[in-house]
């Protein structure tokens, strides 16, 4: 045999090293989600998480199924419209609302109008929503008229009716029990109107909303929630409404400055109310949600903004239903538009459930 050659020899006299090859990672690919796939009424459910603006300027947008959703009236049985969260003026916060109105074609059930409400707003929402349950207005802005008593005409459904900074008369209350059977529900807050006992006009003031307590008693005996934070009623507009409303389960009356419940009246309320809330002092009213809008301070003067109804604003916006700019691949777009308002999450976790 051939002599081995030296380089071979040598090769074999070192042990040689083995390099194991690396381990193949398997990655299971993610299946994608077409939105578009998605039955209507799951994409319902979810289109309803966002606001109305975002409703109206961007998700009927996106693609014409997404817009087909918006225009069901079942998308709108439910409104809620916050003028200062929205950055938007009174004006631009109406037009929205009677669109939202409009498209609801008559099955609204549910309400929350919020620092731009004024009479025609009232009247139009009334015109148009039969079927409404509940009704929330904060910071309305109206004259001396009639209109809550044309709106209660065609409210017969309302079962609960939550105001702030509203005014309301005992008119209206009467024009409320005539035509709204089914209110369980009433909320009349306001600030602190402050009496030393000296003024006429304050005199006049606390007569006006003790005619409102009596006409509370005397014509709403199917209450269970009553609410009157910062009311100026005394104990007589109180006693009316112990002796009138026998059905009452809860009664707020903190920052009802005018009250004297020393007596056998404040005994009476502690029976007869199951989760009654005294007067207690300025920081009683802990937990309720619009604080700001009750405050006697001059703090919010700058963030309630009066002044603005009269701002221009450009119309282009005022009618919806002019969508010509729509595309099926626009998804992406409304993904990141909803990622940037914190709502992308919630959507896909409520996805989650259905796999």
């Amino acid at each position: 045999m051939p002599p081995k050659s030296k380089s071979k020899s040598k090769s074999n006299g070192q042990r040689s090293k083995v390099v194991p090859k690396p381990k193949q990672i398997w990655r299971v690919k993610q299946p994608t989600r077409n939105w578009l796939e998605l039955p209507s009424d799951i994409m319902l459910n979810i289109l309803q998480r966002l606001g109305v603006f975002d409703r109206l300027e961007n998700a009927q947008k996106v693609c014409t199924a997404w817009r087909q959703i918006c225009k069901d009236p079942a998308m709108w049985r439910l409104v809620y419209i916050d003028r200062y969260s929205s950055g938007k003026d009174r004006l631009r916060c109406k037009d929205m609302c009677k669109h939202a109105v409009n498209r609801s074609r008559g099955q609204l059930l549910d309400l929350t109008v919020i620092g731009f409400c004024d009479n025609n707003l009232l009247q139009y929402v009334a015109d148009r929503s039969n079927q409404l349950r509940r009704l929330e207005i904060v910071q309305y802005y109206h004259d001396e008229s009639e209109v809550w008593r044309e709106a209660f005409r065609t409210l017969p459904l309302l079962e609960e009716l939550s105001l702030v900074e509203t005014k309301l008369v005992k008119e209206d209350i009467e024009a409320a029990a005539r035509h709204c059977p089914l209110l369980k529900t009433l909320k009349l807050n306001q600030k602190i109107f402050k009496w030393d006992g000296s003024c006429e006009y304050g005199s006049m003031v606390v007569n006006v909303l003790n005619e409102r307590a009596l006409a509370i008693g005397k014509n709403l005996p199917q209450l269970t929630h009553l609410e009157l934070i910062g009311n100026s009623i005394t104990n007589v507009g109180l006693q009316a409404i112990l002796d009138g409303c026998c059905h009452l389960e809860s009664l707020d009356l903190r920052r009802c400055l005018y009250i004297d419940l020393d007596g056998d009246l404040g005994k009476r309320c502690s029976e007869q109310i199951k989760y009654p809330k005294f007067p207690s002092g300025r920081d009683s009213v802990q937990g309720f949600k619009y604080t700001l809008f009750i405050d006697d301070s001059d703090s919010d003067d700058e963030y309630l903004d009066y002044d603005d109804a009269y701002l221009d604003y450009d119309d282009e916006y005022s009618d919806y239903d002019d969508y010509t700019a729509y595309h099926n691949d626009g998804l992406s777009e409304m993904m990141a538009f909803m990622d940037n308002d914190g709502d992308l999450s919630e959507m896909m976790a409520f996805m989650d459930i259905f796999g």
